[in-house]
């Protein structure tokens, strides 16, 4: 088997956390590398044990995203039913799994396993009730609304062959970047414009979610041979009953995300020895947060110099 390689790549997410936090960014992308290795050397084992962490959140969203993709597979292969009931049962069934997962702490051999960020930097057993039930009615109520929203009858009104593959991690290049993403849905519509669709659980970011659509237009254009003036994109709030929102994608938007991908990805490269060999600087020349509140929710503040020191309840044996 080919070896893997951390080859330098570009994505939203990689340039979120970059520009947040270049400490916890060396942390995801290069600290953490081979650190599912079990003879890999202890701290790696442990950043990449944390680089796995997820917020209650993130988890949850998670869930929405994978059960709604799920669902529109099965659609595509048999017409099977989406309802929110039989939605809201198969969540149910992930957010049983996954608590188990993460309070049997599976996750200490395992880190691909569910890890909850409340409960590693908690008690390690249990979280407040509100907290759960929060969450769960959250992933509920996005479901539900998923399942009742006029767009999700546009989309099964849709002959699958007007359908592309549903949210699969794919990428690009973009002069010479390798670009990662992952449309969460698109199709072709009645009018013959290539609509992108991406599910949102939290609030409205729109400078973000501006940069990540245009993100996925240059990815159909590339893969998919689509013309930019064809594609049309979406923000769709599920907490907000589904509202669905148009983002524009102008000659001059295109430009200035385009030109958005290329600053951060040089930026990135400037913390690199060897760009060639995506060889980081040492950790020590990647600079601390000085944000009290990003250092408080951090993955990586059990480690991080930087980060206020409030060591976890249930460390985990790696």
């Amino acid at each position: 088997m080919k070896p893997l390689v951390n080859e330098f790549t570009w994505s939203v997410s990689r340039n979120g956390l970059f520009q947040e936090c270049r400490r916890a960014y060396y942390y995801q992308y290069y600290g953490s590398w081979n650190g599912w290795d079990a003879g890999a050397p202890e701290r790696t084992r442990r950043i990449y044990l944390l680089k796995n962490l997820k917020t209650l959140d993130m988890w949850g969203g998670t869930i929405v995203h994978d059960t709604i993709a799920e669902a529109l597979r099965r659609y595509a292969i048999k017409a099977a039913p989406i309802t929110a009931g039989e939605l809201q049962a198969t969540a149910r069934q992930k957010l049983r799994a996954g608590w188990l997962e993460a309070v049997n702490g599976e996750w200490r051999t395992s880190p691909k396993k569910t890890n909850l960020a409340e409960l590693y930097y908690g008690n390690g057993a249990t979280l407040p009730p509100e907290q759960t039930e929060r969450i769960k009615a959250k992933i509920y109520d996005c479901l539900r609304a998923f399942a009742e929203s006029a767009l999700l009858k546009q989309i099964q009104a849709a002959t699958y062959l007007a359908w592309q593959p549903v949210d699969k991690l794919d990428s690009f290049l973009l002069d010479e970047t390798k670009v990662w993403c992952a449309v969460d849905f698109a199709y072709t519509d009645p009018a013959g414009a290539l609509r992108i669709i991406d599910w949102k659980t939290g609030g409205e970011n729109e400078d973000a979610l501006q940069l990540q659509l245009a993100c996925y237009a240059f990815f159909a254009a590339d893969k998919w041979r689509a013309k930019l003036e064809n594609l049309r994109v979406y923000g769709v709030f599920l907490r907000d009953n589904a509202r669905e929102k148009e983002y524009p994608l102008t000659p001059e938007i295109l430009i200035e995300a385009r030109e958005r991908m290329l600053q951060s990805a040089a930026g990135m490269r400037g913390f690199l020895r060897s760009p060639l060999a995506n060889e980081p600087l040492p950790e020590e020349e990647f600079p601390l947060c000085t944000r009290e509140r990003t250092c408080a929710r951090c993955n990586f503040r059990e480690l991080c110099p930087g980060a206020p020191k409030a060591p976890a309840a249930a460390p985990a044996q790696v």
